[in-house]
């Protein structure tokens, strides 16, 4: 399949044929959460689909590794069955 390389503002793009985005399963109502990888193998473009990021895993990069103090002591309430405190 031939695709041509055109001037976009200051920039150059690539129109990607639907056939290639029905194979990556790339449709118009996830266009925002897409992205791909980008690399150069001699003379080869390649774009790699990446994977998408779960909601843990974007809450893990936003974190500042704060740590809980383990000298705090939690009031858990009073005693509702047979515990020994």
């Amino acid at each position: 399949m031939n695709v041509n390389l055109v001037k976009w503002g200051n920039s150059a793009a690539i129109r990607l044929p639907k056939t290639i985005l029905d194979e990556l399963n790339v449709n118009e109502t996830n266009f925002v959460n897409i992205s791909f990888d980008i690399s150069i193998e001699g003379d080869k473009l390649l774009l790699s689909k990446k994977q998408k990021k779960t909601k843990f895993e974007l809450l893990c990069e936003q974190s500042k590794g704060e740590k809980l103090n383990p000298k705090i002591d939690i009031d858990w309430g009073n005693p509702v069955g047979m515990e020994e405190w």
